[in-house]
Formats: structure tokens, sequence, C-alpha cells
């Protein structure tokens, strides 16, 4: 469980880091880029328990479906990061 937080918290100082950072707003390929960022931190984050890493798994199975629909799609970026940082934030 402590696992789950840490990825969470992780992900979301990035998420706050890349936007305080922009103050326009970012544009769709630093959106993607995030995106893309964000999925490598979350699959490269070191899991102690299997349940820790079972958890982890299913975010990051939601978070790609999300991802991968939302590009066949067409929805922007930015839209996605949103929705990708909403499931994070509610999980």
């Amino acid at each position: 469980m402590q696992g789950k937080y840490f990825v969470a918290g992780l992900c979301l100082s990035v998420l706050a880091a890349s936007a305080g950072a922009q103050s326009k707003g970012p544009t769709e390929a630093q959106c993607r880029s995030l995106i893309d960022g964000m999925l490598d931190t979350m699959k490269a984050t070191p899991l102690k328990t299997d349940k820790e890493k079972q958890g982890a798994r299913e975010l990051i199975e939601r978070v790609e479906k999300l991802v991968k629909g939302n590009r066949a799609r067409g929805v922007p970026e930015c839209e996605t990061y949103a929705a990708m940082a909403k499931i994070i934030a509610n999980q």
C-alpha cells in the first residue's frame, strides 16, 4: 500500500512541477512528453511487495488504456494529461 502512495505522490510531483514551470500552459508536444515521461517513471518505480506491484500494474494499465484510446480518437494531449492526473490523484 505504501508503494501505491509513493507512485501517486511521485507522479503528482512531476505534474505540479511541470505545471508550475509553464506560465501560458503547456503545448501539445509538451503534454505528450509529460505523459510519456510519467508513464516511464511509473514503470521504473521500484516497489517492494507483490500487493504494491499489482496495484501499480493496474494503475499503469488504466493510464495506458486511457492514453492509447485518447490518441486513437484524436483527443488533445493536454486533455489526456489532465485525465491521467485525475486517475492518479483519485486512485
